[in-house]
């Protein structure tokens, strides 16, 4: 087996050049990575473009999900906290809103934590072909996981904004859920 010297990723035998990083293939190989996954350089990061487009798609699988979840619970009753009183929701959406607000939290950080945690690659991260590593480039874990699926709450204020400015400013294209959980975004 050979490796590539720039990314630490398994050739295919005859490539001249890298399918993960793009690097030309030299002769001499690179030592077997000692982990799963090496870790990454910096030329591997996701880009903020591909991290925008796979929230996107995400946020449309998301908001889908809560959509669907929070209409069954509106026309269940169970939003109202009783079927008999399922005629009232229309005239007092807050009456339902308690469960919409817990639907529209659990749902994201539940599929956030889940697909992160074991693959490292939500629906859209997987598309745009990105995944969350451990910054030592090993598994993402499900505590790590969870933590940046809370901490999508505050980088997502302002529309986004505060998570643009972190990404655009560390040197390792870090959002605040990354910094805290040891994260990092790499391109697969």
């Amino acid at each position: 087996m050979t490796y590539c010297v720039n990314c630490g990723k398994e050739l295919t035998a005859g490539a001249a050049f890298c399918p993960y990083c793009g690097a030309a293939v030299t002769i001499e190989a690179a030592p077997v990575p000692t982990t799963a996954e090496t870790r990454p350089s910096s030329a591997n990061y996701a880009d903020l473009g591909q991290r925008v487009v796979a929230a996107i798609i995400d946020g449309i699988v998301v908001g889908i999900a809560v959509f669907a979840v929070s209409g069954l619970f509106m026309l269940s009753g169970l939003g109202t906290f009783g079927a008999s009183r399922m005629w009232h929701m229309f005239a007092t959406p807050w009456g339902w809103a308690p469960w919409t607000w817990l639907v529209g939290l659990l749902i994201p950080v539940g599929y956030y934590t889940y697909l992160e945690g074991t693959s490292g690659q939500t629906l859209g991260k997987r598309i745009i072909n990105i995944k969350v590593v451990k910054a030592d480039g090993s598994r993402c874990d499900m505590s790590s996981a969870f933590l940046r699926s809370i901490l999508r709450i505050i980088d997502s204020l302002f529309i986004g904004i505060v998570g643009i400015i972190v990404i655009l400013t560390t040197e390792k294209k870090q959002r605040i859920g990354d910094i805290v959980a040891n994260t990092i975004v790499v391109k697969t």
